[in-house]
C-alpha cells in the first residue's frame, strides 16, 4: 500500500495505549492508532508506562460501575486519554495491578457490535482495540465538538481494509472455511445461495491482497486478540 494514501488523523486529547506485553503487536489493532495519529498516540509497553503525575486528570477507557460517559465528564477536568491493549483477562490484570491507574476516571462507550474477524471468548459486544479508540474518539466529537463531522472516523482506514479483504477472501473462495467458533454465524456476508452481496463488495488491488493473503487466512484461525 503506497503510504501516501495512508491518512493521518489528528486527535483532540493525546492517547496513551498500554499494552500486555503477551499481546503481539502482529496481532493487535492499537497499532493501527500509532500509524494513523502517530503525533497524538503513545506505546508503553505494561509494566513501564508513564508516572502521570496528575492521574485524575487522565480518563481510562475501562468499564465499571464508576465508569460514566463522556456527556457526563466536564471537558475542562481532562487533557488525556488511556486505553488498555490486550485480552479481557489482560486488561483486567493491568487495572487490578497498576495503582496508578486506578486513580484515574473511567469513561465507558456505548455498547456496540464488534466487526472484529478473530474468535474470542468473549460475546460480541466486546470490541476490537482500535474500534473501541475510535467510538471513543467519535463520541468526544459528538459530546464536545457537536455536530460530528467525521474527523476521527480514518482511525479505522486500516481496520476497514483488512475487514474487506477477508470479506473479499472468503466470497471469492466458497470452499474455504471461515473459523466455526467465531461469535457472528453471518460474519462472511453471503446471500442466501452463497453469492456474494453486492452491498459488501468492495474492489480491493491484487498486488496488495496477494502480499497479505496468507498472514489475514492465518490470523482468522487463531483464537485470541
Amino acid at each position: 500500500m503506497d503510504r501516501s494514501k495512508v491518512p493521518d488523523v489528528k486527535l483532540p486529547v493525546p492517547l496513551d495505549i498500554i499494552k500486555h506485553p503477551k499481546e503481539l503487536d502482529g496481532k493487535s489493532t492499537a497499532i493501527h492508532a500509532k500509524i494513523i495519529a502517530k503525533d497524538d498516540v503513545h506505546l508503553h509497553t505494561w509494566p513501564n508506562i508513564p508516572e502521570y503525575e496528575n492521574p485524575e486528570r487522565t480518563l481510562l477507557l475501562f468499564p465499571g460501575p464508576n465508569a460514566k460517559r463522556l456527556d457526563d465528564i466536564p471537558r475542562d477536568t481532562f487533557d488525556r486519554i488511556a486505553v488498555i491493549d490486550g485480552t479481557w483477562i489482560q486488561a483486567n490484570q493491568i487495572a487490578r495491578e497498576t495503582k496508578v491507574l486506578q486513580k484515574m476516571q473511567c469513561v465507558a462507550i456505548e455498547s456496540r457490535k464488534t466487526n472484529f474477524w478473530r474468535f474470542q471468548m468473549v460475546d460480541d459486544h466486546h470490541l476490537a482495540t482500535i474500534e473501541a479508540i475510535y467510538y471513543l474518539y467519535r463520541e468526544f466529537g459528538e459530546s464536545y465538538e457537536s455536530p460530528y463531522n467525521g474527523n476521527y472516523d480514518n482511525l479505522l482506514f486500516y481496520y476497514k481494509f483488512f475487514y474487506n479483504l477477508i470479506q473479499d477472501t472468503y466470497q471469492k473462495n466458497k470452499k474455504a472455511k471461515f473459523n466455526r467458533r467465531h461469535q457472528q454465524k453471518d460474519y462472511i456476508k453471503y446471500d442466501k445461495e452463497g453469492d456474494v452481496k453486492e452491498d459488501v463488495k468492495e474492489e480491493t488491488k491484487e498486488e496488495t491482497k496477494e502480499e497479505t493473503k496468507e498472514g489475514i487466512k492465518e490470523n482468522t484461525e487463531e483464537d485470541i486478540k
